[in-house]
């Protein structure tokens, strides 16, 4: 099958659960530990340069005093530790169960290909490691496949986490949408729980409303919201496999994006890797924490007719949130 099209089919069935990689919910921690340190661990992919580049700008904009960040993240000793294992995790299998068992007190952020990702969760569970966000992201590359499945956006990311308190969707969608390209970010939370003392004033990421999407408001036993651009309610739901019945209630009405996205205060990352390591460090740090709770929420973006911002290669990639 071509891999244009396995990863859209991919993309479109992974729904929102994430949890075909086996991981079950008492997997997640509940994030109110002291962190002594952070780092990252590089699986050796095609994207690790990009990532780590968007984690390092994400680490300096918190050290510099940017953004709220959860208890205790600001008290980590010294600049992040970087690992890179050479081999990819399969080769250096050994290395990376070490550094696992030697590195308590760490919070790690981790990228890894799919076929290492599967692997990593078992070396996390033997170190008794716990996670906060586990996420899958995929591009189809560039817009080739639109003719097939024009509904399905090329990049597609789904993320579970532990609660609110490291929430990433936010702060990535603030970041794509000035690209204008299309694309989709589901976010799952297994527990509602967040502490007051975690939560953050920046109002781009405090009440989920960033500019350019309307945002609408499911209520029930678990509240779910669905942030717009470009598309209908109706047409945003099709796109996620969401149902459109029941009462969906507009909350914000915000203008239209034109140009560069304003008002998230956070720097502006090269492109679409950059920006998914940047948002999974600053969930790492708590800067993209929710006031507002909900066990599910969505972003979706259908770029303007013929700009389909940067030019994106096929990728497909497995981030993680851990706390050894």
């Amino acid at each position: 099958m071509d891999v244009n099209r396995r990863n859209l089919m991919k993309g479109a069935l992974t729904g929102g659960t994430l949890l075909a990689l086996g991981i079950p919910a008492g997997a997640f921690a509940t994030p109110t530990r002291r962190v002594e340190r952070f780092g990252l661990l590089l699986g050796n992919t095609p994207v690790d340069a990009a990532f780590a580049a968007g984690f390092r700008s994400a680490a300096q904009y918190s050290a510099k005093g940017g953004g709220a960040v959860a208890a205790g993240a600001r008290d980590g000793h010294g600049s992040p530790q970087v690992i890179k294992l050479k081999g990819g995790l399969l080769s250096d299998y050994e290395i990376a169960a070490r550094l696992l068992e030697k590195s308590r007190g760490t919070r790690w952020v981790a990228v890894m290909d799919d076929g290492s990702a599967a692997v990593f969760t078992e070396l996390v569970r033997n170190a008794g490691a716990r996670l906060l966000l586990l996420g899958s992201h995929i591009s189809s590359g560039h817009a080739s496949t639109q003719g097939i499945f024009p509904d399905i956006p090329r990049l597609r990311h789904v993320w579970a986490g532990a609660s609110p308190a490291h929430s990433a969707a936010g702060i990535l969608a603030s970041q794509l949408i000035g690209n204008q390209g299309g694309f989709s970010i589901t976010e799952n939370f297994f527990s509602a729980e967040h502490s007051a003392t975690q939560a953050q004033t920046d109002s781009a990421t405090t009440d989920g409303f960033i500019p350019g999407f309307l945002t609408y408001r499911l209520d029930g036993p678990d509240a779910i919201h669905l942030h717009c651009s470009g598309l209908s309610l109706s047409n945003g739901c099709e796109s996620l496999g969401w149902s459109s019945a029941g009462r969906w209630a507009p909350v914000s009405q915000q203008a239209p994006v034109r140009g560069t996205v304003i008002g998230t205060g956070h720097p502006r990352s090269a492109g679409w890797v950059e920006s998914v390591g940047y948002a999974v460090m600053a969930a790492a740090l708590g800067m993209g924490a929710l006031q507002e709770f909900c066990s599910s929420r969505a972003f979706v973006h259908r770029s303007v007719a013929g700009n389909r911002g940067e030019r994106i290669d096929a990728a497909e990639f497995t981030s993680f949130v851990i706390d050894i």
